[in-house]
């Protein structure tokens, strides 16, 4: 029965309307653990990364798809992201969404090796923000 719920975590922490902010909690009402969905919705939501890089190296290749991919950068994130740096990635990618963040990073040219470490760092720091507020929370009852 947990494989079930952790896989509907995966799920709406892997997709770009749920990620990880909206899993957890979702995966503490089905009555997962909280750490446990914290750390299944961290891990899913840090699948699209790889796919997104996937898809660019693709993409290169074909200037019509280059173009439309740059029309979806995300222009908070880049002013955040020249402001910032590195430091406003790892702020921003759980409220962007890792989606908007790893697409605008990447045609700002940041090396994806740091995009990963940001957004993995970012990820598992906020998943256990998400998890202790909730068991705070919880133990006030």
């Amino acid at each position: 029965m947990e494989l079930t719920k952790s896989i509907i975590v995966a799920l709406i922490s892997f997709s770009p309307v749920g990620e990880e902010l909206i899993a957890i909690p979702a995966g503490v009402a089905m009555g997962l653990p909280v750490f446990l969905a914290a750390g299944v919705a961290a891990a899913a939501n840090f699948m699209p990364v790889p796919v997104l890089f996937f898809v660019f190296d693709r993409g290169n290749k074909y200037p019509k798809l280059r173009d439309w991919l740059m029309r979806r950068r995300n222009e908070r994130v880049q002013r955040w992201m020249d402001k910032y740096g590195i430091f406003g990635l790892f702020i921003l990618a759980p409220w962007t969404g890792v989606y908007a963040a790893t697409v605008t990073c990447e045609l700002l040219g940041m090396k994806r090796a740091r995009i990963c470490g940001a957004i993995a760092v970012s990820l598992v720091f906020y998943a256990v923000l998400v998890a202790v507020v909730i068991t705070l929370g919880l133990n006030l009852e």
